[in-house]
């Protein structure tokens, strides 16, 4: 298939640039499980961070002491993006471990914390304000229905959940427009959202071919393709 280069790596760690590439983890055997670690990196010149306006409401000015910026790529001093959904994109629906009960999106000094939030269909977003001031949070899927929230004091929390799986909702603030979030809908278990340093893990997959893919709300997706059972150690890079 064009644009796919097919890899045999002992316990290996191996770069995708825009490509699908296949890892077949060394030491497996056909019933065992897979543990899949590793990082999403970002090569090349980022977008420089630009301070944000918060001057609109004193109340999320007097909550930093320096500047907030917003910075659209999130990567650490060795080039870990923050903040990416990485996923099994071909799992079969309901698969994985089980959800939690909830899973949380806070609204914290002006800011939603964290970035990026991903449920599993049918499980509980928890969207919880922590400022004393008023916010909204509008919520703009294309599958799912979508919602506005207002929440006008410290405390408040909304419940919901979404029916079908999609990916990179938005989430918006219409009161303070610098606020901005990404959240997911899956419907398996093999999923998680990267780190400060861009570090992800998915284990207890079950031995097979799996697409790993990261999706990033400006940068796009990569993928890589691995094979087999144990453990496999891959690297997403996406380049600048």
């Amino acid at each position: 298939m064009a644009g796919r280069t097919w890899m045999t790596l002992p316990a290996a760690a191996l770069v995708v640039a825009g490509a699908t590439m296949l890892v077949t983890a060394a030491g497996a055997t056909e019933s065992s499980s897979m543990v899949v670690t590793g990082r999403v990196t970002f090569t090349g010149s980022a977008p420089a961070p630009e301070p944000i306006d918060m001057s609109a409401d004193g109340y999320c000015v007097d909550q930093h002491t320096t500047p907030v910026m917003d910075a659209s790529v999130r990567i650490d001093d060795s080039g870990g993006l923050a903040g990416v959904l990485v996923y099994v994109s071909n799992a079969p629906s309901g698969a994985g471990p089980a959800a939690g009960d909830e899973t949380l999106l806070d609204q914290v000094g002006c800011i939603y914390t964290p970035g990026a939030v991903a449920v599993r269909v049918g499980q509980t977003l928890v969207v919880r304000n922590s400022d004393q001031t008023l916010h909204n949070v509008r919520v703009t899927p294309t599958l799912n229905r979508g919602f506005n929230l207002g929440q006008p004091m410290r405390g408040i929390e909304s419940r919901r959940s979404f029916d079908q799986p999609e990916v990179g909702i938005p989430v918006r603030c219409d009161i303070h427009g610098w606020m901005h979030a990404t959240l997911h809908v899956i419907d398996h278990g093999f999923h998680t959202i990267t780190g400060p340093d861009g570090s992800f893990e998915l284990p207890d997959l079950p031995a097979g071919d799996w697409v790993v893919e990261a999706w990033h709300p400006t940068l796009g997706t990569v993928s890589s393709q691995i094979a087999g059972g144990g453990a496999a150690a891959i690297e997403l890079e996406f380049g600048g």
